[in-house]
Parts: structure tokens; C-alpha cells; sequence
């Protein structure tokens, strides 16, 4: 390359991306490169520029820099615009554009100074030429680019035309797609082409732009290949014959490419709508047989099983401040963790994501974050391992044991009853495999307490003691049992949680306590649920329905699952965890309409195929046009929330709400109605038009066998 051929050419990219561009441009033969915020300077001859437009995966546009000049103002930038020869670079009868970027310190309008350019083309021609090029907004012959900043004007020919992220393959895109240059960074510094990458693979492809620009850099396609237009080819010093033989050189590289040993790509997606573009996107690439696409949600991930293989894992997973799931999104990013311990251990990960925070929870060792932007949104690649050793990211078992010290003194008689109930627990925990259970309620009039276990986690509440009794009495009676109870199993007090519940009416029985907000996760036959031991009196989890969960968890499969007072859609988790074909989760609080979206997200669960609503069940179920193959209704006793109009009393209003249910339920499918009021008694009328079966005493385990049942169950099914 001789130096006389050579010209300034500016090469700009998203933010962030500059480092990784200029080793690009590098390497296709840029000299005395500059780094400069959002894009590389270099000098280039003209195969290096028609190459970089050809070949470059991470720049957005190649400018050829036509003048660089001090301009005070508009009335500077005209003047020393009519010097230049315009007319070697336009013919007088072709067409041009102007655009124009301003600095944002800078006063003048950047549509004024582009009209204010483009009146010095034009009066520079009609002086000397008589004759001028129109102006076509859209594919012009040239494309004249300016810059203003701090008071300098650099004047441009856009080589690239359009924005190179536009390869061509890309006609359709899900919701909020990836720039295909951003895309093509992540791929970059993932290093998808090192040696011993046997699979590489996206678990939410979206459209498969990550793929596609995967793909093609281990085929060596140029990613320029698929465009029909750049901003040279009407160029008046535009070399014809040298741009033929590039086209050539990078369509015999791609035969090449392609004819090569690949790596296997999968790309999975949990919404159908989205998997069909990206089929068409990856056969638009001419990329069928190398990409492999499928509708598969993240809960349902899997590989084919090739031990030998080391993989990579592209990622850009849904952004809350793009799709407005805000800070729940962190328990899809705790899914992905888990996901990938269990199945890709070693293998390397590139995740693009705007919150690092949501990064930092998935628990993969940490290579490199390196900060980009996706348009306005400033996002983080984080590049790790998932560690071999997946111990700090699968969950772990906290089976509750005794210990072998005894409890001497005033506490020793509420040790002994815990470890009496222990031991009559413990053979059924462990056949039945629970988690969760409750070990203790109010089995000693001294000891007024409910004591639970959640996988980890003691929960103690306390029954308000009636006023006769001392207050300074009961909180030492509590403290008595609290310590008791983290000596007898060994467990540290601060995973102790305690709560006073007192009889609660109308508007106070759902009131919030605290505000913490943390939830704390725990497992139940597989799935993980979340769970608030601070703010309110109840968990988020009740454990006398843990068999009915169970039970829909194993029935399941195949139907169309709706959940009604869904409180945290702990039973949509399980639905969906059995293979449920899709369920509905209808809930009228804000809280736990959330709460049920972050149960699903930490399981890897979308509202692709598990809808949420918002609603008082009743209206919902009135206005509701769909049909259901397994129905879950479980109302509570009272309601009489704003929400609903009125107020709902389940021994008045449960036969129209079973009435209506039904009218939603397939013949051959169940509804199974559940309540907690202890006088409660089902109308004669439900069984007289249905088939009704009540499975109270099946619906009730072992811990809540204590008499009276707690709840009262039934299965409901069209005569």
C-alpha cells in the first residue's frame, strides 16, 4: 500500500465497541488508527475502504473525510463548503443526500446546517457546472455526511450508504431487537471460532441475530455480502473492477466457509411467533442446516449429550427497562445460572444485559464486563465461565436434622414435643421428599406458637396472646422457644423468622408489615418458589396445599392450566414444571401478580405460554372466552377489597363462582375448589349438577393431619 493512496476514513460503532473495532480495521489493513469515543480514525487506500465496507461486522458506518476545517458558524461552514470539488465526487445530473450529527453542546440545528451544506453543493454547482445533482433522500448516488463539534465541521462521503448493521438477512425482528453490530461485538469478544468450541448456543435467540452473526464468522462470510447497495457505487471515483474482485474473493471464502467442519448452533425461544422469524432470518443468511432453531422455553433446556465438547453461550436476555419487567427479570438471570450449571459446566458465556446487578446474581465466574451501548441503553458483556464445580450455583438440600445436645431448663419441654414431632415426621419427609413442612402448632398451651420449616428456614408465628395474659410473659415465652428451637436443630437464629399473628378482619388481613421485600427462595418437588418471611403474616407459600400442588404438578400435562385467587402462582409453577400446554394465572393484587411473574421468571417460565391477569376473578371468569382443561380455584374466606366492587364471602358466593368456573372447564377436564373456612359447607346444588368428589383428607399431609382439617378440597367435573 503505497502512502500516496492512502486517505483519512472514520469508522464509527455503537459505545464500548471502539477497542474491539480497532483491532478489525487492523486487521483488514487500516494504518494509523485513533481511537476516539463511538468510532476509529485510520488511513486507508480504496480496497481498504471498499473492504472495510465488505467486511466489517462491528462498524456502523465508513466515512471518507472529504474536509476538515474550523466553522465559527452556518455562514463559516457554507463558505469553506464551496471551495471543495464537489464535482469529483458527484456528477451533475446523479443524485446526493445530506445528513448531519451535531456535538451536544452544540447550538445550531443539525437540520439547518445539513440544509446549509447542501445550499453550498448545489450553488458551487449551478456556479461552475450550471447544472445540479438532485436530491433523493433515499439511495443517492452520494451520501454527504457532517460533523459538527467544538466549533470544526468534517465533511464526509458515507461510504457505507446505509448503516452497515443492515446486512440484509434481517427483514424481521422480535421485540426489541440487537443491533446486528452489537450482536457481532458480543460474538467477537466471545471468540466463537477458538479452537475445541463444539456447540454454541442461545437460549433466548429472539430472532437469532446472534446466531446468524455467529455463523457467519466461523463461515468467513463477509457480512457486507447480502447488501445491494453501499454509498460508493455511484461514486464518481468509484473503482468498479477492484469492487468485482472483492465481491468475488469474499463469495469464494464463503464456498469455502461453508463446506468446512462446524460447530453445532442451536437457538431456542419460548415464543412461536419470534422462532418463526428467526427461521426466515437464518434462511434469509443463506444459513439453513447450520442453525438449528426450535420453540423451547429456558425451564425446558437441554443439549444433546457429547461429553467431549467445550461450548459457548450468546446471550441478550430481556431488558426490564425494554420490556418493563423491571428488577423481577433478576430471577430469570438466577434460572440461567442454575440452568446452565446443571447442563453446560466449563463452557464460556457472553451475556448482554443493561443491569449488572442481574448479571451478578447468576453466580458464574467472571472474566471480563465490558460496558457497551444498545442504542441509548447502556448495557454490560459480561464475559465468564460457568464454573466445573457447579456447587455455587445449583441449589443445595437443607434437610432439617436434630442435634445430639439437649436443652436444659425452662425450654427443655418445648425442645422434647419438637423432637417428638420431628421424629414422627421424619421417616414421611424423606419418602415423600418435602421441603417445607410445619413441625409444630400450638401443641402446649404454653408454647402458642406455629412453628414452619421452608428448606432452610424456620418461620415462627406467633398466636397473639389474649389481653389477660402479661405481654412482658408472652415475649419471654416466645424468646424461650425461639432459642429452644435453634438449639434443638442446630440452626442459627438468623434464619429464624418471627411474626405475632392476631385475628385479622377485612381490610387488615393481608396488611403489610414491614418493608423489606427480600424473598428468599426455596424448593418444592423441583421447582424454586419465592418467599417474604418479613412483611406480611403469611409466606407467600401455604403448606397445607404443598399436596395439592403436588398433585397438579402431576396432572397436568398437556392441558391448559387456569389459576384463580392465585395469590403467588405457586400452583401455575407447578402446572407449568408438569408440562402444562400453557396456564393462567388470574390474581386482582398488584403484590402478588408480581410475585407470581417473579415465581415463574426464577423457573425459567415466560408469559409467551403462562399469562398473568390482573382481575377480580369474578369479572374475569364473566368476561373470559377461553376453555381450560384443569381449573384451581382456592378463593379466600373474605374479601371485601375496593377492587372487586363488593365485597365476596365464600360460603354465599361459591356456587355462582363454581357455576362460572365450570362454564370455563372442557368436558372431560377438573376443577379443583379448595377453602380454609372451618364452617364452611358446599351447596347441595354443585353436586346435583356435577360430579363431585371431596378429597379433603387426601389434600392434607401428614404435618396438617391434626384434627379438624385446615381446608377443605373437592374435584369438580362435568356429569
Amino acid at each position: 500500500m503505497s502512502t500516496a493512496s492512502l486517505n483519512p476514513y472514520v469508522v464509527t460503532c455503537a459505545g464500548g465497541v471502539e477497542n474491539l473495532l480497532l483491532e478489525e480495521i487492523q486487521t483488514l489493513g487500516g494504518q494509523k488508527c485513533e481511537v476516539v469515543p463511538g468510532a476509529v480514525h485510520c488511513l486507508a487506500d480504496l480496497e481498504t475502504a471498499y473492504r472495510l465496507c465488505l467486511w466489517s461486522r462491528l462498524g456502523s458506518r465508513v466515512l471518507r473525510t472529504l474536509s476538515h476545517f474550523s466553522a465559527g458558524d452556518s455562514d463559516d461552514l457554507y463558505e469553506q463548503a464551496t471551495m471543495l470539488p464537489w464535482s469529483d465526487h458527484i456528477d451533475e445530473n446523479g443524485t446526493m443526500a445530506v445528513q448531519c450529527a451535531v456535538a451536544q453542546d452544540e447550538k445550531e440545528n443539525s437540520h439547518y446546517l445539513a440544509l446549509k451544506l447542501k445550499d453550498a453543493i448545489v450553488d458551487r454547482f449551478t456556479r461552475n457546472q450550471k447544472q445540479r445533482p438532485s436530491i433523493q433522500k433515499t439511495r443517492p448516488d452520494v451520501m454527504i455526511f457532517l460533523f459538527r463539534a467544538a466549533g470544526k465541521a468534517t465533511i464526509s462521503i458515507d461510504f457505507s450508504g446505509a448503516p452497515l448493521h443492515l446486512r440484509g438477512y434481517r427483514t424481521e425482528a422480535g421485540q426489541a431487537p440487537l443491533k446486528e453490530t452489537l450482536a457481532a461485538a458480543v460474538v467477537a469478544a466471545a471468540g466463537v471460532n477458538s479452537e475445541g468450541v463444539g456447540q454454541i448456543v442461545d437460549p433466548m435467540c429472539g430472532s437469532g441475530t446472534l446466531l446468524v452473526e455467529a455463523a457467519m464468522v466461523i463461515g468467513d462470510i463477509a457480512p457486507g455480502l447480502g447488501r445491494d447497495y453501499f454509498g460508493f457505487q455511484r461514486w464518481k471515483q468509484h473503482d468498479e473492477e477492484l469492487w468485482q474482485s472483492l465481491q468475488k474473493e469474499a463469495q469464494e471464502r464463503r464456498t469455502l466457509g461453508m463446506s468446512k467442519a462446524w460447530p453445532a448452533l442451536r437457538g431456542y425461544d419460548a415464543d412461536k411467533e419470534v422462532v418463526r422469524v428467526a427461521i426466515n432470518n437464518v434462511q434469509r443468511a443463506g444459513l439453513f442446516g447450520k442453525i438449528h432453531i426450535e420453540r423451547r422455553e429456558l425451564a425446558q433446556f437441554t443439549l444433546p449429550k457429547n461429553d467431549a465438547e467445550s461450548g459457548v453461550i450468546l446471550c441478550n436476555p430481556p431488558y426490564g427497562e425494554r420490556l418493563g419487567q423491571g428488577d423481577q427479570l433478576m430471577y430469570l438471570y438466577r434460572c440461567m445460572g442454575r440452568t446452565f450449571g446443571q447442563h453446560c459446566a466449563g463452557w464460556k458465556t457472553a451475556i448482554i444485559s443493561n443491569g449488572i446487578e442481574f448479571l451478578d446474581t447468576m453466580g458464574l465466574e467472571q472474566l471480563e464486563t465490558i460496558r457497551l451501548y444498545n442504542g441509548p441503553i447502556r448495557c454490560y458483556l459480561r464475559l465468564s465461565n460457568v464454573p466445573v464445580d457447579t456447587k455455587a450455583i445449583l441449589p443445595i438440600a437443607h434437610a432439617l436434622s436434630l442435634r445430639d445436645a439437649s436443652v436444659e431448663g425452662e425450654g427443655a419441654d418445648f425442645s422434647n414435643r419438637l423432637k417428638k414431632n420431628f421424629r414422627k415426621l421424619a421417616k414421611w419427609i424423606k419418602k415423600n421428599d418435602i421441603a417445607s413442612y410445619r413441625l409444630y402448632d400450638a401443641d402446649m398451651p404454653e408454647y402458642n406458637v406455629a412453628v414452619d420449616w421452608y428448606d432452610g428456614y424456620f418461620h415462627v408465628q406467633e398466636y397473639k396472646a389474649p389481653k389477660t395474659i402479661d405481654e412482658k410473659k408472652a415475649a419471654h415465652r416466645l424468646s424461650i422457644a425461639v432459642d429452644a428451637l435453634s438449639a434443638t436443630f442446630g440452626v442459627n437464629k438468623r434464619y429464624v423468622f418471627v411474626k405475632t399473628r392476631s385475628k385479622q378482619k377485612g381490610k387488615t388481613q393481608y396488611q403489610k408489615l414491614n418493608s423489606d421485600s427480600k424473598l428468599y427462595e426455596v424448593a418444592e418437588h423441583g421447582p424454586r418458589l419465592l418467599l417474604n418471611f418479613h412483611d406480611y403474616l403469611d409466606t407467600g407459600l401455604f403448606l397445607d396445599h404443598r399436596p395439592m400442588r403436588l398433585w397438579v404438578q402431576q396432572n397436568a400435562k398437556g392441558k391448559r392450566f387456569l389459576n384463580l385467587y392465585a395469590y403467588t402462582g405457586t400452583a401455575s409453577v407447578h402446572a407449568a414444571w408438569g408440562g402444562a400446554k400453557h396456564t393462567t394465572t388470574v390474581d386482582m393484587s398488584n403484590t402478588y401478580v408480581d410475585w407470581a411473574r417473579s415465581n415463574l421468571l426464577l423457573n425459567g417460565f415466560s408469559e409467551e405460554a403462562h399469562k398473568i391477569e390482573r382481575a377480580d376473578c369474578g369479572i374475569w371468569l364473566m368476561k373470559c372466552q377461553e376453555q381450560y382443561d384443569l381449573i384451581f380455584m382456592d378463593p379466600p374466606t373474605f374479601s371485601n377489597s375496593k377492587k372487586m366492587g363488593k365485597h365476596m364471602d365464600i360460603q354465599d358466593d361459591h356456587l355462582r363462582l363454581i357455576e362460572l368456573a365450570m362454564k370455563r372447564l372442557e368436558h372431560g377436564g377438573t376443577l379443583v375448589f379448595s377453602n380454609n373456612y372451618r364452617k364452611f359447607e358446599l351447596d347441595e346444588r354443585v353436586s346435583r349438577n356435577f360430579k363431585v368428589e371431596e378429597i379433603t383428607k387426601l389434600s392434607i399431609g401428614l404435618d396438617f393431619d391434626r384434627g379438624k382439617p385446615i381446608h377443605r378440597c373437592w374435584l369438580i367435573e362435568h356429569l
